[in-house]
C-alpha cells in the first residue's frame, strides 16, 4: 500500500473518531430532549421517581368496605380461569397478579359505565385500571356457565 493510502486512512480514521468525540459531547451539553408527547433524558438524568408505598390486601379490603362496595374476587383457579376466558373471548393478555379484585358498584360509581380493577402481587398492589362494565360482564358471565 503506497504511502499517500495510508496517510489518507489515517486521517479519515482521525476525523471520524472526531466527529464521534464532537457528537458525544454536544448531545450531553443539550440535555434531555422535550417533545410534544413528552421529556426524553439520556444517561440517566431525570427527575427521580418517588417509590410508591405498598397498598396491602388489607387495605384493598378496607378501602372497599368504607365506600360499601360490592365487588367480585379471583384468586388462584378462579383468576387462572378469568384470564383464559378474556384472552380466548376477548384477546386480552395476561395479568401477571395473585389476587384480582373488580369493584363493580360503590357510593361514588361514576354511571355504571365502568368498573375498578385492582390487581395484587405478592400481597401488593401491582396493576390498577378501568374497564367498560359491559364488557367485563360478558367475561363474567362465562365463570357462571361453568368455566
Amino acid at each position: 500500500m503506497p504511502t499517500w493510502a495510508k496517510i489518507s486512512a489515517g486521517l479519515v480514521l482521525a476525523l471520524i473518531l472526531l466527529g464521534f468525540a464532537a457528537l458525544k459531547a454536544t448531545s450531553n451539553k443539550f440535555g434531555p430532549l422535550v417533545q410534544s408527547q413528552g421529556t426524553t433524558y439520556y444517561g440517566g438524568d431525570g427527575p427521580k421517581i418517588a417509590t410508591v408505598p405498598c397498598k396491602t390486601e388489607s387495605d384493598i379490603r378496607a378501602a372497599i368496605a368504607r365506600v360499601h362496595a360490592t365487588f367480585d374476587h379471583y384468586g388462584g383457579a378462579s383468576l387462572e380461569a378469568f384470564e383464559k376466558r378474556a384472552a380466548l373471548e376477548k384477546g386480552l393478555p395476561p395479568l401477571r397478579i395473585d389476587t384480582l379484585y373488580v369493584i363493580t358498584e360503590d357510593d361514588k360509581m361514576r354511571d355504571g359505565k365502568s368498573v375498578l380493577f385492582i390487581g395484587l402481587k405478592a400481597d401488593c398492589v401491582s396493576t390498577v385500571f378501568s374497564f367498560p362494565a359491559r364488557l367485563y360482564q360478558e367475561l363474567a358471565a362465562g365463570r357462571a356457565g361453568g368455566v
